[in-house]
């Protein structure tokens, strides 16, 4: 089964604010065979860039997007898929954007082996993977710490068990920040897990200041708080912080994941399977985390398609937990239809093979980018 086309599908909201929210502007990947069978994969990184990536046509050798690499290949074969996009792209690779863009492909590579093989993704993965996953509500801190009344009792209303609040006005003021974290436990109670993304904010005095400051409030872990090249600060913030602490969203390969697992023995990972080069790269860096004692959580900032490639990835991990995007965005909740339900602070699975997403196509057509 030959590759006959890769399509990069882009989707903007009409009004995109300048706020940490990913889902305003989302790439998905949509790889055709000629035995008609289709899949789907998401890159998260800068949509314009990455469908450039994808998309540039052959001019001179390595002067070409990954779609001229990927299309005339077996659709099953995709560890050479991804070795010749590697080699293929050595002129302007093999990280960031590059890395990022292969993920998509690679997902949705995986999403057409699902289907030949009349299994759902998670299965080909792990024999022991798991139909249900735990999930936490994952939202962007409001503007003030008394708007985060709301927002809580709808979460403990449905029945999660753990909730991530991040990025916002956190960072400059610390009283702000204590405020924030304070109005979020105070509503949530002291049953629910609650982690904060500081959205990479501070140095690492201030980290561990804030820290010191927030320990009491008792977080499940602190993410994001450096830079995350910061290897020297993660070392340290690590050895001596009484909250965990997690990173890894915005790396994009597996010797960056080494650093932050190894020398700064950093507890959570969060590898984003839209950025680090889909499934194949999500299970070398699973194996990594693994062998030193982390903890591999992924980051799951996006559409339904990375939703469920990120819940399929977690149900196959020895601990599963994924992250579950309440942002209001229509391309959030609305752009993929897909058989996840969610109850008590479980995502629960369907055994459709593949993915189980297809496009909702009235939305598609709305916020498409031509």
């Amino acid at each position: 089964m030959k590759v006959t086309k890769v399509e990069a599908l882009h989707f903007r909201l009409p009004v995109v604010r300048e706020i940490a929210d990913g889902t305003q502007d989302c790439l998905l990947v949509q790889v055709h065979t000629d035995a008609g069978i289709t899949g789907l994969g998401e890159v998260v990184s800068c949509s314009y860039v990455a469908r450039a990536v994808i998309e540039a046509p052959r001019s001179a050798p390595f002067r070409h997007g990954l779609a001229a690499i990927v299309e005339g290949m077996f659709a099953e074969e995709i560890e050479l898929a991804t070795q010749e996009m590697i080699d293929g792209s050595i002129w302007y690779g093999p990280g960031g954007v590059v890395r990022q863009a292969m993920s998509g492909i690679d997902m949705a590579l995986w999403d057409i082996r699902g289907k030949i093989l009349g299994q759902p993704v998670r299965n080909l993965l792990s024999q022991t993977a798991v139909n249900q996953v735990p999930c936490y509500a994952s939202v962007l801190w409001p503007d003030q710490p008394e708007e985060i009344t709301a927002s809580a009792e709808t979460f403990l209303e449905q029945g999660y068990q753990a909730v991530k609040y991040g990025w916002g006005p956190m960072g400059p003021d610390p009283a702000l920040d204590e405020s924030l974290v304070a109005s979020a436990r105070e509503a949530l109670g002291t049953e629910i897990d609650l982690m904060v993304d500081a959205g990479r904010v501070w140095d690492v005095e201030t980290a561990y200041s804030r820290v010191e400051q927030l320990k009491k409030y008792d977080l499940y872990w602190l993410e994001e708080p450096l830079n995350p090249y910061d290897i020297k600060g993660y070392r340290e913030l690590s050895a001596n912080s009484s909250i965990p602490i997690a990173s890894g969203e915005a790396l994009t390969l597996k010797k960056d994941f080494k650093q932050l697992i190894i020398q700064s023995k950093v507890p959570i990972v969060q590898p984003d399977l839209g950025r680090v080069g889909g499934f194949s790269a999500g299970q070398k860096i699973d194996l990594l985390a693994q062998e030193t004692g982390s903890r591999a959580v992924p980051h799951a900032f996006g559409t339904g398609v990375l939703l469920a490639a990120s819940t399929q990835w977690a149900a196959a991990r020895q601990k599963p937990l994924t992250e579950f995007t309440r942002a209001p965005s229509p391309l959030a909740q609305e752009l993929v239809l897909h058989d996840i339900t969610f109850k008590d602070g479980m995502l629960t699975l369907p055994d459709t093979p593949g993915l189980g997403v297809t496009l909702n196509n009235h939305i598609a057509e709305k916020y498409r980018v031509s």
